[in-house]
């Protein structure tokens, strides 16, 4: 029943169709179907998803004429869920247990000013994803990373539950009231740091972030990109933006 599905999955895809079965064909073999919706928004023009709709009948679909970016996606199927909760989730990701139910649980026992959870990220080697959590980004970090001395690194090895900064937008979930108090994504990232934002302006207004190690999530990473050069074109035009709208206090 459709009032029984308190939980919103959201996926943005690009590029990532043959990840993106892996995926949703996980949440279905672990979760309750009762407890949760899947939108899938398709930034991808040249594809149309129709064989994944086709399997999976229960997915509500939207193509998107032209590649809208991460933050603009997750909006967009923001509006068009109706969860109690929203996870954000990448396209590269699979579940390894019910993180449905778990996360759902995870929520009702937090205690109340927790409005986002974001778990362990492991890779396909089966080793902790470096960055998936942290400390806010400031320059005097950078310079810090580019020297080796990468203080997050205690963050995202961490084996206990520990009120961070951010996590990574790869599996973030979010309390609808949260995301709407404070805006959802900020849309002029169009990939990269939009996490960092989102969970920092969600912070401001009186939420925590909690990274919760002992649930993982399998994240394959960088599916979406064959070519690096638009990937660090598009990290550092983020990155210039996050540290300016961060020193305004935006």
């Amino acid at each position: 029943m459709q009032d029984s599905r308190r939980l919103s999955i959201i996926i943005v895809n690009y590029r990532s169709e043959q990840y993106l079965e892996k995926c949703i064909a996980s949440i279905y073999n672990w979760s309750n179907p009762e407890f949760f919706e899947i939108i899938v928004i398709n930034n991808d023009p040249a594809t149309d998803l129709e064989e994944i709709q086709s399997k999976y009948r229960d997915i509500r679909l939207y193509n998107v004429k032209k590649n809208l970016g991460f933050g603009a996606g997750c909006n967009l199927g923001a509006k068009k869920a109706t969860g109690e909760f929203f996870l954000f989730l990448n396209p590269d990701t699979q579940f390894l247990d019910d993180y449905v139910g778990k996360i759902l649980d995870k929520f009702v026992k937090s205690r109340e000013k927790i409005g986002i959870i974001g778990p362990g990220l492991v890779t396909d080697e089966g080793k902790t994803q470096q960055w998936c959590a942290g400390k806010t980004i400031t320059l005097w970090q950078i310079v810090k990373n580019n020297l080796g001395i990468i203080e997050n690194k205690k963050i995202w090895e961490s084996q206990e539950d520990i009120c961070t900064d951010w996590v990574s937008g790869a599996a973030l979930a979010i309390k609808k009231e949260a995301f709407e108090k404070i805006g959802g994504f900020d849309e002029k990232f169009f990939m990269y740091f939009e996490d960092d934002d989102l969970c920092r302006r969600a912070r401001k207004a009186g939420y925590e972030v909690l990274y919760w190690p002992k649930e993982a999530i399998l994240h394959s990473g960088g599916k979406s990109y064959g070519n690096v050069f638009p990937q660090k074109v598009q990290f550092y035009k983020s990155l210039a933006y996050y540290i300016k709208k961060k020193a305004k206090n935006l």
